[in-house]
């Protein structure tokens, strides 16, 4: 076998211990969010109680920019307002000018790492297309991470409204249910109603307050929630039982989401099957006859085929996941 053989090999390996190791550590057992908040209360009931919220600096620490000429930048531009809403989204305690010169910066290193090894036609053509990659993987990992606290807001919000109509029908005021979420329960939940208060402390009105909570936690689940107040402060009514009734809504949710998980896991299992299938083979094809398989890294024809067979796998991949995604 040839050095280059071993080398993919080698390479491959490697690859997959990395892998078992990161799905090793995010699979390993962890404390239940019910057996940390007991915990946690717990602990804090020995000593002195303390207020949990959102601090000024945090609040100027989440301005656009700290340079007036950025500022004014990203206050006028629609583009920069709704990226600083996606960041507030995703839950980052970053600027939109620093996450963009993040992104610049990140896309020129890029370029030019790629430039450097060899300077042609080809290789800027790369170093373009290894450039334009840089530039829009920190929007993939934004996206992604919008996505997990959006889903970890759904799931946490039943019981919000449920300790909020609890609250309510000991007696206490509307906002005294948004400051216990904010002091007993978990972030990103937590912090969302903490933010609320804070808007609520410095003069919004409820409808605005809710309104700036809706924006930043932008999901069925919320709209559900926000939705419900509002229309309980026009028409009036028992805001405990319309709390609840929103609380159990969720739950009945969740639970459909769950059943309808359970009956296309193995079609989507199909479809990841299907997609990592042809890399798998070049991977098999390459380590047992390597002579033949280099046509494909070696030549024009054979990038250009690589090309165009991960993007059709990609496409594939996303068409099945697509069709997979039952909106409940």
């Amino acid at each position: 076998m040839s050095s280059v053989a071993w080398e993919l090999l080698a390479a491959v390996a490697t690859g997959g211990a990395v892998a078992l190791g990161t799905m090793w550590y995010l699979g390993r057992g962890r404390e239940p969010a019910a057996a940390q908040r007991m915990r946690r209360l717990s602990r804090e009931t020995e000593t002195e109680p303390r207020s949990r919220g959102i601090s000024w600096e945090e609040l100027r620490r989440r301005g656009p920019s700290s340079l007036p000429l950025f500022r004014d930048f990203v206050l006028q531009s629609a583009w920069a307002r709704r990226l600083g809403l996606e960041i507030e989204q995703a839950g980052l305690r970053i600027r939109v000018i620093e996450y963009i010169t993040g992104r610049a910066l990140l896309a020129l290193v890029a370029f030019a790492g790629v430039w450097a090894a060899g300077r042609s036609t080809t290789t800027f053509i790369l170093a373009i297309a290894c450039g334009a990659a840089a530039f829009m993987l920190p929007a993939l990992w934004l996206n992604s991470n919008r996505k997990r606290r959006r889903d970890q807001l759904g799931k946490q919000l039943p019981e919000a409204a449920q300790m909020i109509a609890n609250s309510l029908r000991a007696g206490f005021a509307f906002q005294h249910g948004l400051a216990l979420v904010s002091d007993q329960m978990e972030s990103p939940i937590a912090d969302e109603f903490a933010r609320m208060n804070v808007d609520l402390n410095v003069g919004s009105s409820i409808d605005e307050a809710l309104h700036a909570l809706l924006a930043r936690a932008d999901t069925a689940e919320m709209n559900l929630f926000v939705t419900a107040v509002l229309v309980q402060r026009g028409a009036g009514g028992n805001l405990a039982e319309v709390l609840e009734g929103v609380a159990e809504q969720i739950r009945e949710r969740d639970r459909l989401t769950g059943e309808v998980r359970t009956m296309t896991s193995q079609q989507r299992f199909s479809g990841l099957v299907l997609a990592l299938w042809p890399a798998l083979l070049l991977t098999a094809f390459s380590i047992l006859n390597w002579e033949q398989t280099s046509l494909l890294f070696t030549t024009n024809a054979g990038l250009i085929l690589i090309a165009c067979g991960a993007a059709l796998q990609v496409m594939g991949f996303l068409t099945i996941r697509r069709i997979l995604d039952v909106e409940v």
